[in-house]
């Protein structure tokens, strides 16, 4: 069995959404000065590799720590539109053969190297996100801090309606178009809007 980490690093040198603080790895105890090694982190939400629970947009929605398990482990599509220098459109997913219930859009984003915020990354049209929603997708993931630009929430909301989760950024380089078996294991912070993921792939 293959198994593919799609989780981006997370450190002081993670790219976050431009108008949040980056990631503080605070060094508190190192060894020999210290009995033991001892780090405090000091990072928000959304940043790295993180599922957007349904509350980030509506108080009544599932929480990060109360999305089933059954949402984020289980058979995959990763679908290649590496071909799109712009925005996915809903004609680009329409080419797809989309049968499962958990997508994955391995885009241009992937081969960034993420040293700076772009943003022109490769987005998410409207008619796009109410396609997938409307094939009964369960969860969306993506490799990029945002489906979207300039810090909209259309998208989202297209989603998060229909308790769809996004899982955002992923990177999917080393992927290709097939099924997979993913497992997203988001941390067990309670009652907030986001969960810092592990996530990664498995193939036979």
């Amino acid at each position: 069995m293959n198994i593919i980490d799609i989780s981006m690093e997370l450190n002081e040198r993670t790219i976050v959404w431009k108008d949040d603080e980056p990631p503080k790895l605070i060094r508190l105890a190192r060894i020999p000065d210290a009995p033991v090694n001892f780090t405090w982190l000091d990072f928000g939400a959304h940043a790295g590799t993180h599922i957007d629970a349904p509350y980030y947009l509506f108080n009544d929605k599932w929480k990060s720590d109360e999305v089933p398990f059954e949402v984020l482990i289980g058979d995959c599509q990763v679908l290649d539109l590496t071909e799109a220098d712009d925005m996915i459109t809903k004609k680009d997913l329409q080419k797809k053969d989309i049968y499962l219930k958990r997508i994955l859009l391995k885009t241009k984003n992937s081969y960034d190297k993420m040293e700076k915020y772009n943003p022109e990354h490769v987005a998410l049209t409207e008619d796009a996100a109410e396609y997938l929603r409307d094939l009964g997708v369960i969860l969306v993931g993506y490799d990029y801090q945002s489906f979207e630009r300039n810090g909209e929430c259309k998208i989202h909301r297209i989603f998060m309606e229909k308790n769809i989760i996004c899982l955002d950024n992923l990177r999917l380089k080393d992927t290709v178009e097939k099924e997979y078996k993913l497992i997203c294991l988001p941390i067990k912070v309670t009652g907030i809007d986001a969960g810092p993921s592990r996530a990664i792939l498995m193939e036979e």
